[in-house]
């Protein structure tokens, strides 16, 4: 009998196939959307990078030391050195450094071996001024106490009782002096040393000796050091250095400080003495640092320039289509570049002549960036050295002398707001008055705007005892601060760039919900055609097998004919 083919009729897996590559359509169409959303996304976060070094540009130079830069230069720098903080007066002055401030150094007498025991107790070691007896009129000496350091105690017992122990113990307890061992060639020497210079840093140490005698010189009690006492009777330890101040003479003024870096002499000036001039002046000369201060506008123009490079890379258009910026026609980012241009074209009410960009030498080029002109901002530092810190930073004028302006907040607005004083403030006394009509806050002298009022952190001093009205403050914002203020709201957690990726971001993950749905659907769709066209092929190969079979027969009744 003749073999039925079963071969398949028709190709099922083809099919299914040709099916399913239209029924993933709409996932591919799902796929473009989230790879779109997740290009914005990443563009956002190249933006976001972008402005956040641009704030810590803005923000540094929103300071106005940046700008209120000085040099102090020494005409022997190694006599004496000297920084300005920008408040300093310009000008020269004379200074003579006839002393400098020296540490007190005491030490025992020697001992053989540095394991040697010294003894068991407790030192307490003490910081103070040791002013000697006066015979006309007669004054006995006397140690007063430095009211600014404490006085700190080491415990000394069986563990810590050699000559290295004790060292060790000093040390230990960071109590403002220092212990070391000096073998001075016969023998070894204990010798203690202020971490401070001067008089007010003196020593005193007395001993609770375990032995019962804390004066003698037996036992812990050889650390005995009473500046009061007698040698051998409770001032035990030697004296190699006795704690000296700084002498100078500033300008005709005699000047006594207790440290080698003197910052409260000449206001706005630190100076770090480094030896005796010989009774010679050396001359001490504050002038603007224009150097400083061109570095501090460039650092703004360059700051301004690379975000703006940024936000031009994100939204440009690029007729070819095929490298336009992925924020292209983005609402965010338009926003974002209006604001910055709107800042930098105001003007800033500093109280002076220069009150814009332009007028130090910075402007728009036709690219949308900014230049800086460096003769023009030369002139300006020249001529209007004053002006340029209000520029670009926070700054506040006042009517009365007698009211000072002490700082501000991110929520203080600019204005000119009115002060009035009901009660003036003193150290136990909290001012009671108001700023811009509404009370504000005091405390002691301080008067401080009211929550919610656009004077809201502002902080000033009243001085004097008039009551009253007490004239006017005007609270300015230049450039750098505005900006660093419009960069704080949108990089805020809360922040409209927060806003815009965190919908981006939900729309990401919604796509990702309707691949994985489709993805099930198209599974049971496949399987559904699969299952359909498998039965087709079964029906064929039926109808296949029949019509060879019914073939066969009648070809064999044919041949038996």
């Amino acid at each position: 009998m003749a073999t039925v083919s079963s071969t398949s009729a028709i190709d099922v897996n083809s099919i299914v196939s040709s099916l399913m590559s239209v029924e993933k359509q709409p996932l591919t169409l799902i796929a473009n959307q989230k790879s779109a959303f997740e290009a914005k996304l990443s563009a956002y976060g190249t933006l976001k990078g972008a402005l956040s070094t641009f704030q810590t540009s803005v923000g540094a130079l929103a300071s106005a030391s940046k700008f209120n830069a000085q040099s102090a230069t020494s005409a022997t720098p190694s006599v004496f050195t000297a920084t300005a903080n920008g408040s300093a007066t310009i000008g020269d002055y004379a200074i003579t450094v006839n002393q400098l401030a020296k540490s007190q150094k005491i030490a025992l007498d020697g001992v053989a071996n540095t394991t040697d025991v010294i003894g068991t107790g407790k030192l307490t070691i003490a910081f103070g001024t040791y002013a000697p007896a006066i015979v006309s009129p007669a004054t006995p000496a006397s140690f007063t106490d430095n009211p600014d350091k404490a006085s700190f105690e080491v415990t000394i017992d069986s563990s810590n009782n050699t000559l290295a122990g004790v060292r060790d113990a000093i040390n230990a307890a960071n109590g403002g002096v220092t212990a070391t061992i000096v073998n001075d060639g016969t023998a070894n020497r204990l010798v203690i040393t202020s971490k401070e210079t001067g008089e007010v840093n003196g020593l005193k140490i007395t001993v609770a000796d375990d032995d019962g005698n804390a004066t003698d010189n037996n036992g812990l009690s050889k650390l005995a050091y009473d500046p009061l006492a007698t040698a051998g009777s409770g001032k035990n330890m030697s004296q190699l250095q006795a704690p000296l101040n700084a002498l100078l003479n500033i300008d005709g003024i005699d000047v006594v400080k207790a440290s080698n870096t003197v910052s409260d002499a000449i206001e706005g000036v630190t100076i770090n003495l480094l030896t005796t001039s010989n009774s010679q002046a050396v001359n001490l000369g504050v002038a603007s640092d224009q150097a400083k201060i061109k570095e501090s506008v460039t650092a703004f123009v360059d700051a301004y320039n690379k975000v703006m490079d940024t936000l031009k890379t994100l939204t440009k258009f690029d007729e070819a289509g095929k490298s336009s910026g992925k924020l292209l026609g983005d609402a965010t980012a338009r926003s974002i570049t209006s604001q910055l241009k709107t800042v930098i074209g105001k003007t800033v009410d500093t109280g002076g002549t220069i009150t814009s960009l332009t007028d130090i030498g910075v402007g728009f080029q036709r690219d949308g960036k900014l230049a800086l002109d460096s003769t023009k901002l030369t002139n300006a530092i020249t001529n209007n050295f004053d002006d340029i810190a209000a520029l670009f930073s926070t700054s506040a004028r006042t009517s009365d002398p007698q009211v000072s302006y002490l700082g501000s907040t991110s929520k203080t607005q600019t204005g000119t707001y009115p002060i009035t004083v009901s009660q003036i403030g003193s150290d136990i006394t909290n001012m009671v008055g108001a700023i811009n009509g509404v009370a504000g806050n005091g405390f002691n002298q301080e008067l401080i705007g009211a929550t919610g009022d656009a004077s809201e952190g502002l902080r000033v001093k009243v001085l004097g005892n008039t009551t009253g009205t007490r004239g006017t403050i005007t609270f300015v914002k230049g450039y750098a601060a505005q900006l660093d203020d419009i960069l704080d709201g949108l990089l805020d957690e809360e922040g409209l760039l927060a806003a815009r990726t965190d919908g981006i971001t939900e729309s990401v993950k919604r796509l990702e919900k309707q691949t994985d749905a489709f993805n099930i659907k198209l599974e049971l769709i496949e399987k559904r055609y699969r299952d359909q066209y498998t039965r087709l092929d079964t029906l064929l190969s039926s109808l296949q097998n029949t019509s060879s079979y019914l073939a066969q027969q009648i070809q064999s009744i044919s041949n038996n004919s």
